[in-house]
């Protein structure tokens, strides 16, 4: 059936319980203090009393609706602050590493290049290094098909056509972080295939940054980046071959766990 432009469709949404209006509302308010205060310490029992939980249940219910526990994600959103002064500001890294709530810059060094797979300093200088390389923007996957390890077809698709740079990986927790441990990228959404996983649990994460040849918009995200993650987790076991999955892409909210991995440069092999 066509639905003529003055026809109306009625789909009905399921309504949140108010408990789980609730939750959600407590969750929200701890992330907004979260990012409100980077610089400062906190401790489990601090978000607690603000969400106005025991540390127990509070920790519990961030990690199920968020995905990730509330440590893992104030630490998250430190990295991506960092991220965003390295590559808008002149600020010196030692002074970055102490705003965004570090007391020792080798912590800082060590830990951002394994999180995002490139060092504050090598981070500074990847605009550059970037540009030429997006305007000869070709699909790439990580190794090839026959490699060694399961082979994960995705489709991909979002909720009105668009274009855009489309990166997908399976990461070892429910944050992009590190490299992921197999990855493709490809102009727009359709179908995309991730070659070489080895047996473990996943998750399989993807972002869709703008058309643009723009390497800060491939580098930070924007208001028009959109995201999107399986929520059932990918279990490889040894002699595994084809798996077939779908990711449903959306715009990015203040609740995504921020995305730590340099997942450009990371997939054009620099």
């Amino acid at each position: 059936m066509v639905l003529a432009s003055s026809d109306v469709a009625l789909i009905e949404i399921p309504a949140l319980s108010p408990a789980r209006i609730d939750q959600q509302a407590a969750i929200d308010a701890v992330i907004a203090h979260m990012r409100a205060n980077l610089d400062l310490s906190h401790t489990l029992d601090d978000f607690a009393e603000i969400a106005n939980y025991s540390p127990y249940h509070f920790a519990r219910l961030f990690r199920q609706l968020i995905g990730i526990p509330p440590g893992e994600f104030l630490a998250a959103l430190r990295f991506e602050r960092a991220k965003h002064l390295i590559l808008e500001t002149d600020a010196s890294i030692t002074d970055i590493c102490f705003e965004v709530g570090f007391s020792s810059l080798g912590t800082l060094s060590a830990r951002f290049k394994q999180l995002v797979g490139v060092s504050p300093v090598d981070l500074r200088n990847l605009p550059h290094r970037l540009e030429p390389r997006l305007h000869n923007f070709q699909c790439r996957g990580q190794g090839a098909a026959g490699r060694k390890g399961a082979t994960l077809n995705v489709m991909v698709d979002t909720p009105a056509p668009t274009s855009g740079h489309l990166y997908v990986g399976v990461f070892p927790a429910a944050i992009p972080q590190s490299a992921p441990v197999s990855g493709a990228h490809r102009f727009g959404p359709g179908p995309i295939s991730l070659y070489g996983i080895p047996p473990g649990n996943y998750r399989l994460l993807a972002a869709m940054y703008p058309d643009s040849t723009n390497p800060m918009d491939h580098l930070l995200a924007t208001d028009r980046l959109l995201v999107g993650a399986d929520p059932d987790p990918v279990v490889v076991l040894p002699g595994m071959g084809l798996r077939h999955r779908s990711v449903s892409m959306r715009p990015l909210t203040h609740t995504d766990p921020p995305i730590l991995t340099a997942l450009p440069p990371l997939a054009l092999g620099m």
